[in-house]
């Protein structure tokens, strides 16, 4: 150890091997609906790669995705044009970002130890790539890494992290070429995610610190800081209130004294999950305007923190006392835009892994200046080392399988279900697998009526009203009528075109072809499709010939012969050929699936 702590790189380069190892499990084809696909190859300034113009509008288009973060888009755009639109390419540069962030974090707690009048340098060094590993490793890291969606809290944090530190050597050495370096690093994070807002704050944290000299006199020069981050904080509640091709969002539909609840019962929780760690996953829930999930647990979680850090406060000494005031308010600042209390749009997502990925920094710096003082006292010093081990061994056996959950939604969301039997989101997602690609379409669909019955969402309608259409059971066609409803009334409503197609099944398999005909149309042209056409082309070119509209139908049949799913192509070929022959055939629902051969 004393070899590692006199050779600073080579310590980094062998504290990197287990987080590389770890996390190459993320690297995978795969990837996980939410947000994955809208923030990449479905976004249309992204998916064309790094061009002028796409640049432009990553920084114009104020609300796609609700979020207002150009340097994010344009990292998206950078992978496309550098390696191609690959998962592989997304989620391996995710893991570079993270040994980045990894570097950052040891070299910011070892400067945060030094300005805390710690003087064991190479313990002081040794400590903070001590806590750098157990932060890098810990399986909430998980989600901000693997998750390709969560680039952005790795940004954020690399450019706040370069900030904090050209701050800390501009307070050193008053250097005014520091502070400038600071001032960009921190408007980069804002671009990267506009939770580095808090950056501000979290540079007057370093303030608290005895070994910054002059430090209050020079709180002045954030002053320019807080302006740019109130400039950034309402143009992300207009982001978030006016996202782009989506109507305006309530930030305060929740009522003032549920925020405040959701906040405290979250700040409880990410402490719990900090130390149990078993049972994370992806999309916590919580009840809008209700009691939050597990918030019991959450209440008493952060309750029994504060008591214990007021009594850590009160025994220590001054360096101790600034040390935990430090790492109190870093904590707190930078988790606080994400609790939801000056505006919340997500509704019943109440916290996410992904949102303490600098947060935890706060509690690195707390273990490594722990493990010092226990270095300079002489006690504890090889019970320290062996808790260290001993943790982070923990930290890989946790961290392997949740890395290996955001391999694709299925796996995630599978995770989730296990953890949160009653999570909506979980149940839809694994139902619609269940019914599309697993040949459990009885399970699937008990799960999207169960994640109905928990809460209304269009989604999950769309899903469940298509899987019982295609399922065939006439007594499951009037639910299917049902939740189609008002689509079948303003067929614009329904804007992906899914519970039009729905529909236009149910009515050809009832030999209604003339409505089945007019509600395929309407679900080809709806603006916001994102299933595949294929399937709707054929029907619709079926029930356009049973009606007698041969020309259209025959120009349906011809677009949709082109479709890469080889049924399709087959039906589509056998219809013109039948239709150039002149024999008359009723197209019908058995034909279309291939049940009948002739």
């Amino acid at each position: 150890m004393e070899f590692l702590s006199r050779h600073k790189y080579l310590a980094l380069a062998v504290f990197m091997l287990p987080v590389v190892a770890v996390f190459a499990f993320g690297v995978t084809g795969g990837h996980i609906g939410l947000d994955d696909w809208g923030y990449t190859s479905g976004c249309p300034f992204v998916k064309g790669g790094l061009t002028w113009a796409n640049v432009c509008r990553a920084f114009t288009d104020l609300g796609y995705g609700a979020i207002w973060m150009p340097v994010t888009f344009v990292s998206y755009m950078a992978d496309v044009s550098l390696f191609g639109d690959d998962w592989r390419v997304y989620h391996a540069v995710g893991v570079v970002l993270h040994l980045c962030n990894f570097v950052l974090v040891a070299l910011f707690v070892e400067k945060a130890l030094r300005l805390t009048s710690v003087r064991s340098g190479n313990a002081a060094w040794l400590a903070a790539l001590s806590a750098a590993l157990m932060w890098a490793l810990h399986p909430m890291r998980a989600e901000g890494v693997v998750f390709v969606a969560a680039r952005k809290e790795e940004l954020w944090t690399l450019f706040s992290l370069a900030g904090l530190l050209a701050y800390a050597g501009f307070l050193e050495g008053r250097r005014i070429g520091r502070y400038a370096v600071a001032f960009a690093m921190f408007v980069l994070a804002c671009m990267s995610k506009p939770t580095a807002v808090a950056f501000p704050l979290l540079a007057a944290s370093l303030h608290l610190l005895p070994n910054v000299g002059d430090r209050w006199r020079r709180l002045l020069w954030l002053l320019p800081m807080f302006a740019v981050a109130v400039g950034v904080g309402l143009l992300t509640l207009h982001s978030q209130s006016h996202p782009t091709n989506a109507e305006q969002v309530g930030l305060y539909d929740a009522a003032l004294w549920w925020r405040i609840l959701n906040a405290a019962v979250a700040l409880g929780l990410y402490l719990y999950y900090t130390i149990v760690p078993a049972s994370i996953h992806i999309d916590y829930m919580a009840v809008f305007n209700g009691w939050p999930q597990d918030g019991w647990l959450g209440l008493a979680v952060l309750s029994f923190a504060l008591v214990a850090a007021a009594v850590a406060f009160v025994k220590s000494d001054a360096r101790g006392r600034a040390a935990i005031l430090f790492a109190a308010a870093l904590f707190v600042f930078s988790v606080g835009p994400t609790l939801g209390v000056l505006g919340y749009v997500n509704g019943d997502q109440s916290m996410a892994d992904r949102y303490v990925y600098f947060p935890h920094v706060a509690l690195a710096f707390l273990f490594a200046y722990f493990v010092v003082r226990a270095v300079e006292s002489g006690k504890f010093v090889r019970v320290a080392f062996m808790a260290v081990c001993a943790a982070v061994l923990l930290e890989c056996v946790f961290a392997v399988p949740v890395v290996k959950s955001y391999e694709n939604g299925l796996a995630a969301y599978s995770r989730a279900l296990a953890k949160d039997p009653g999570n909506w989101r979980a149940l839809r997602v694994v139902g619609n697998e269940y019914c599309a690609r697993m040949n459990r379409s009885a399970e699937g669909i008990a799960m999207l009526r169960k994640s109905l019955a928990i809460r209304k969402s269009k989604l999950t309608a769309d899903s469940l009203a298509y899987v019982l259409a295609l399922k065939g059971e006439p007594d499951d066609f009037a639910e299917v009528k049902r939740l189609c409803a008002e689509a079948e009334r303003s067929p614009e409503t329904d804007k992906g075109g899914m519970m039009l197609d729905a529909l236009g099944v149910v009515m050809m398999r009832e030999g209604d072809f003339k409505s089945a005909a007019r509600l395929f149309s309407a679900a080809l042209n709806a603006k916001e499709r994102n299933h595949s056409p294929d399937y709707s082309m054929l029907w619709l070119g079926a029930s356009l010939a049973n009606i007698g509209a041969e020309r259209e139908a025959a120009s349906m049949f011809i677009r949709a012969r082109a479709s890469r799913i080889q049924h399709v192509r087959k039906r589509s070929e056998e219809a013109l050929a039948l239709m150039k022959s002149g024999r008359k055939k009723v197209f019908d629902w058995n034909w279309a699936e291939g049940v009948t051969s002739d």
